[in-house]
């Protein structure tokens, strides 16, 4: 029994974790449910906590970083005897600020058993996360406008409001905007009730910025954008905005 402890401690016949979701494909601000198992091992074992973390990765110095963006604890502490198996069903959100994934840019929900003086056994699942719908309203408006989205990545920002970094959709410009812009960068900002949509238009040596916020959920239409305030419908500005000839007047 002494030397199973001690095994048990160095993750050799140890208590497993597996998390099993409902479903892999959500949208960000989605509720995820599934269930862990969790198997004893060889001996009895006290679980502290199950934990899971939502994590995502981006680019800081030009390597890729993971981020834990949430931390969920699932379950009080509880003691797993041998052979024993438990299932604690789960319910989760997930944040609005969940970036689109992607295939340089995956997702993962890590679970984990907290095991004192034993080396934590963990399970990781990987997740499709889509835009927010009003996100992906907003970015075909940009398409509609003639942009063609040339890639997406997640770059730190230590300045931005929830997280350490922004998830930046690059378009290139076609038809009338070809040989006039060099690129459109589009970020977002979102919670309960207000998103916020930055916009870089970028011409040779040159960026022109612009900020649109405002309540999107709710009566209030009010749209700032750079902090002026008016009354034009949300996505009518935006029009007005992609449609603007941007150059060194601005």
């Amino acid at each position: 029994m002494v030397l199973y402890r001690s095994l048990a401690s160095l993750g050799i016949g140890a208590a497993t974790v597996d998390a099993q979701l409902e479903e892999t494909q959500f949208y960000a601000g989605d509720r995820v449910k599934g269930k862990i198992v969790v198997k004893g091992g060889s001996v009895s074992q006290q679980i502290d906590h199950i934990y899971l973390y939502l994590i995502i990765q981006y680019l800081k110095q030009g390597k890729k970083t993971s981020h834990p963006l949430e931390r969920y604890q699932l379950a009080q502490p509880f003691v797993i005897e041998p052979g024993q198996t438990k299932e604690i069903p789960f319910q989760i959100s997930l944040p609005l600020t969940t970036p689109l994934s992607t295939g340089s840019y995956p997702i993962y929900l890590k679970t984990g058993l907290d095991i004192k003086h034993a080396i934590d056994p963990s399970d990781t699942d990987k997740i499709e996360v889509f835009p927010h719908p009003l996100i992906q309203k907003l970015l075909k408006q940009i398409e509609d406008a003639e942009f063609i989205l040339y890639r997406i990545y997640n770059e730190h920002d230590p300045n931005h409001q929830a997280h350490p970094f922004a998830q930046v959709y690059e378009f290139r410009p076609t038809g009338k905007y070809h040989g006039y812009l060099d690129a459109l960068n589009v970020d977002f900002h979102m919670n309960e009730t207000q998103i916020t949509m930055n916009i870089e238009m970028i011409r040779s040596t040159q960026s022109y910025f612009t900020t649109l916020e405002w309540v999107y959920n709710g009566p209030n239409q009010t749209v700032y954008v750079d902090d002026q305030q008016t009354l034009t419908d949300p996505m009518n500005k935006v029009q007005e905005i992609l449609s603007k000839k941007w150059g060194s007047s601005h």
